[in-house]
C-alpha cells in the first residue's frame, strides 16, 4: 500500500498569522513611543513627576519693607501685567486716536482710551489757526478692558486744510487729553 502523504499548508499559515501579530506588536510598540516622546518634549528618559513644596515663600526687603510672594499656583490665577504701568492706576486719563479721516464728506474721529471707564464724557475741538472750529461732545462708552469715546462725524461742509484735534476726556473725577491732526 502506497503510503499517503500529509499536507502541512497549515504550518505555513500558521507562520504567516504568528509574523502578522508579531508585526503588529512591533508596529503599535513603535507608534506609542513616538507619540510619547512627542509629548515629553522629546526627551527619551521617562516622564517623572517631583512633588514640590506645597508653600513657597520669598522674602524680599523693598524700601524697608517686607513682601511675600506666594506659590506660582496662586501668581498663576491673577492676570498678569506684562509691560509698563497699569493704564487703570493712572492719575491722568490717556488714549489714542485711531482713525481721522474724510469718508463721503464726513470727518470721521474715532478715539480708544486706555483705561476701562464706567461712562464720561469725551469733547472734540477741531482748532484751525489757534481758533476753535467745531465742538462737539460724545459719551464714553466702555469695552472689554478699555473704552471708546461712542465716535465723532462732523459735517465737512466748509472745512478745508488741516486742523488741531483735541480730545479732552472725562470720567469719575479724572481727566486727560488726546491730541491729534486731520487734514480735509
Amino acid at each position: 500500500m502506497p503510503k499517503r502523504k500529509r499536507s502541512k499548508k497549515w504550518v505555513s499559515w500558521l507562520v504567516i498569522f504568528a509574523l502578522l501579530i508579531v508585526s503588529c506588536i512591533v508596529v503599535y510598540l513603535v507608534w506609542d513611543n513616538y507619540f510619547n516622546d512627542k509629548k515629553n518634549g522629546g526627551r527619551d528618559e521617562p516622564e517623572t513627576s517631583e512633588v514640590t513644596e506645597e508653600k513657597k515663600e520669598e522674602i524680599e526687603y523693598i524700601n524697608g519693607e517686607e513682601t511675600v510672594e506666594e506659590n506660582e499656583e496662586e501668581d498663576d490665577k491673577k492676570v498678569k501685567q506684562y509691560e509698563g504701568e497699569d493704564p487703570n492706576k493712572a492719575e491722568e486719563l490717556s488714549g489714542v486716536i485711531t482713525y481721522a479721516g474724510l469718508v463721503d464728506s464726513t470727518v470721521m474721529i474715532r478715539v480708544n482710551i486706555d483705561q476701562y471707564l464706567g461712562g464720561g464724557t469725551c469733547t472734540l475741538s477741531l482748532i484751525n489757526g489757534g481758533s476753535v472750529v467745531y465742538e462737539d461732545t460724545a459719551n464714553i462708552s466702555s469695552s472689554a478692558s478699555t473704552s471708546t469715546c461712542e465716535g465723532f462725524n462732523v459735517p465737512a461742509g466748509g472745512l478745508s486744510g488741516g486742523y488741531d484735534i483735541v480730545i479732552k476726556i472725562e470720567s469719575g473725577g479724572k481727566h486727560g487729553t488726546i491730541k491729534g491732526e486731520v487734514g480735509v
